[in-house]
């Protein structure tokens, strides 16, 4: 029911054997469709609360929600919609996706970009599109995709590459900006969305949306609506968060957990670096008194140090140069270089010794 059709080149200075053409596909920018969704909420018992973080949840009817300012809110249905559940319903959904993440470029060009979305098939990933910006434009090169806490050594060699990718691409006239995100993967790839439990049937799961949030949050909105509203959706099948039975989920949960057991023992036995050798703007992993430390050194010198242990459930946490951040190679939690938490499924800041914090 797609049209689509097929095609032997692109207007882009790229040799490709082959392309793929979708016709009548929408880009636009994300905040500003938030945002006007936002003002479609009545008011009228509908409302949005800005920084109210939940961090607790108790089942029952009605749901009783917990922020971390230890306020209480009560529903009769609760949607989770928060990138990673921070409730999983003894579901296991942090056993059953991963985490990648991706690094974008903020290109001016000299050229005229010729429209159009592209997205590559084959390694290593790349997509280009334009937005508006300014008087003119800014092509967006987006790739370097790996496991959230697993990528180089130095993650900053993922700009690299997309830097050269652009040049090789076009006249690059400047690049104002960069940045990195991440998105969960289910064992098949795709979606959980639908009641996050066979024994809670009032609180509602949509997560694993493996970076087409757009298009997977609208189709969560539309299945939950129909299972809150009717109590059915014809896509729920599809969709349901509790299939786990094939057995490529099986193989692929077995891979995927095997991995996060390598982390969670393995990270442990390696050796820390001795002495606090370090350089302003970097990150690395020191020990003191026996103890795995992260510490960062801040452009006024100031040293910020943390204990690498994710406050999920253990894994030594890596730095990522590129963000300035400590990742969890298990799970995927994130956090500032001095601890405080930028994704989950941590729902606590790291630990951080004052005792350790000089400044040289």
């Amino acid at each position: 029911g797609i049209k689509a059709s097929f095609l032997s080149e692109i207007p882009i200075s790229l040799k490709v054997k082959a392309a793929e053409r979708f016709d009548n596909q929408a880009q636009f920018h994300p905040r500003k469709y938030l945002l006007a969704l936002s003002k479609e909420i009545s008011g009228d018992g509908s409302y949005l609360f800005e920084n109210s973080r939940v961090v607790d949840l108790h089942e029952g009817n009605p749901v009783t929600l917990i922020t971390e300012n230890s306020s209480k809110i009560t529903a009769g249905s609760v949607i989770i919609a928060t990138h990673f559940p921070f409730y999983g319903g003894s579901s296991f959904y942090f056993a059953r996706m991963y985490a990648e993440m991706d690094y974008a470029l903020g290109i001016s060009i000299k050229e005229k970009f010729p429209g159009g979305m592209y997205v590559s098939a084959e390694s290593p990933g790349r997509s280009l599109r334009s937005t508006p910006f300014e008087d003119g434009e800014l092509v967006i090169v987006v790739g370097e995709h790996h496991k959230t806490g697993h990528g180089d050594i130095n993650t900053n060699v993922h700009y690299k590459n997309l830097i050269e990718f652009a040049k090789e691409t076009y006249e690059v006239d400047s690049i104002p900006y960069r940045w990195s995100t991440q998105d969960y993967t289910t064992l098949d790839d795709i979606p959980y969305i639908g009641k996050i439990s066979k024994g809670t049937p009032n609180i509602y799961i949509a997560t694993g949306f493996k970076k087409w949030g757009i298009t997977n949050g609208t189709a969560s909105a539309l299945i939950l609506k129909d299972l809150i509203v009717k109590g059915e959706s014809p896509w729920a099948p599809v969709f349901n968060p509790l299939r786990f039975e094939a057995d490529p989920m099986i193989k692929s949960f077995v891979t995927t957990n095997l991995d996060v057991a390598k982390h969670l023992i393995g990270d442990k036995l390696k050796s820390a670096p001795d002495g606090i050798d370090i350089n302003r703007g970097e990150g690395k992993v020191v020990e003191i008194d026996g103890e795995k430390m992260g510490t960062y050194k801040d452009d006024n010198g100031k040293l910020h140090l943390v204990d690498i242990t994710c406050t999920h459930m253990g894994c030594t946490l890596n730095w990522n140069a590129a963000a300035l951040t400590w990742d969890c190679p298990c799970h995927a939690s994130r956090f500032t270089y001095d601890g405080a938490i930028i994704d989950g499924p941590a729902l606590k800041p790291l630990t951080t010794d004052d005792t350790f914090k000089f400044n040289p």
